[in-house]
């Protein structure tokens, strides 16, 4: 069964009420005075800039603006706005400040600094830190991966957790292979496909593979951390001991999580989200592909020390600087007048050069993945969700 066209949800970019364009333009009203990009113009939106302040460890303007952007990636920004939007159901205040907090932990935890540029590259170091080598052990475990697309073409994150023992790592080794895994996953998505399909396998589960301190940290993340970055998760052949442990998991849940969780047991029910073809054997489907985590190698990751790199981010800068000034303009205007349509028309122009220079600066500011060495993800940002064979 081929997968369906990709459809654009409402309440996401390219398919707004003109409330909810009026919104994503109040909540750029914030996020601009924040970067210091309002100068005398005078808005109608109160400035809550103090108060929005209130929840950065660093009030610059200059470092909130390096932080946003380098949240963004290579989507349109109103792909990031909208999710922390939808998130809190269009309260503008607590959308931004969800965001602004969202930002202020990136930069606690170090997010770019050190899981996104680093990643596995430290598989190649000749003396390694326990939680170094540890973090190595899971990816080589094979315990959790991205193989192919569900029926709305969203990656499908398989966690195997037979194969997780907590044991075997720290709880700080155990969160930052959650969070590689989850950056590297945000590097697939595409708009309108926005989401991740996550499977938990818990074939062969036992007590001895629960671990209460991941569970409640993939919570956090994906509620207040990641808002918006989970489609469906299903829960695959839970055998009867992890029922007790459900009624223990389910008070910790968000209830827009708890509605995107399924139960299956079969390959017909797999089968409601998965196309045979994009399922693995083992789960019954047609795909004979087995994972085997490909190592880093020497010299893969040379460009990050290049001199090319400044002259990319300097591109990118002249970009950036014009879609805040085309968003300055873009938000005076009232979301259903031909103006607004033409400007909204000339940012989408933008973001589409921002999406392909953020692909040039790319391989300069994350480390190359298992999925970029098997062709999962290439050089140009393209995503091929079956590439390893």
């Amino acid at each position: 069964m081929p997968e369906k066209p990709a459809t654009v949800l409402p309440g996401h970019l390219g398919n707004l009420t003109v409330e909810e364009q009026a919104k994503l333009q109040e909540a750029w009203v914030h996020l601009l005075r924040l970067c210091g990009v309002e100068e005398s113009v005078k808005l109608e939106t109160p400035n809550q800039t103090s108060e929005f302040r209130e929840h950065l460890s660093d009030k610059s303007t200059d470092v909130f603006r390096h932080r946003l952007w380098a949240f963004i990636l290579a989507d349109h920004p109103d792909v990031l706005v909208l999710r922390f939007l939808r998130a809190r159901k269009w309260d503008v205040e607590k959308a931004v400040i969800m965001l602004v907090s969202a930002l202020n932990w990136r930069h606690e935890r170090r997010l770019e600094d050190d899981i996104v540029l680093k990643g596995d590259i430290m598989g190649l170091a000749n003396t390694q830190s326990d939680d170094e080598k540890s973090f190595m052990a899971q990816y080589r475990s094979g315990k959790a991966y991205v193989r192919g697309s569900d029926k709305e073409s969203r990656p499908v994150f398989i966690i195997k957790v037979r194969l997780h023992d907590p044991k075997l790592q720290s709880p700080e080794s155990m969160e930052t292979f959650v969070l590689h895994n989850i950056e590297t996953i945000r590097t697939m998505m595409r708009h309108p496909n926005e989401k991740a399909c996550l499977l938990f396998d818990l074939t062969g589960f036992g007590l001895k593979n629960m671990d209460f301190h991941v569970v409640k940290f993939l919570v956090q993340v994906f509620e207040a951390r990641y808002p918006e970055y989970l489609g469906v998760v299903l829960v695959h052949n839970a055998p009867f001991v992890f029922w007790g442990i459900w009624k223990m998991i389910q008070p910790w849940l968000d209830p827009v999580i708890a509605s995107k969780i399924n139960f299956t047991s079969s390959n017909r029910d797999l089968g409601r989200f998965i196309a045979q073809e994009n399922l693995q054997k083992c789960y019954g489907g047609q795909d004979s592909w087995e994972y085997k985590y490909i190592e880093p190698v020497q010299g893969e990751d040379a460009r990050m020390r290049s001199e090319k790199k400044q002259q990319v981010e300097t591109d990118r800068t002249v970009l950036l600087r014009q879609f805040e000034q085309l968003s300055l303009e873009w938000v005076q205007m009232k979301p259903d007048s031909p103006d607004a349509t033409r400007k909204a028309a000339e940012r989408r122009e933008l973001a589409e050069q921002m999406r392909e220079n953020y692909w040039h600066l790319d391989p300069f500011v994350r480390a190359r993945s298992c999925y970029d060495r098997a062709g999962v993800i290439n050089d140009s940002g393209a995503v091929d969700y079956k590439a390893a064979k």
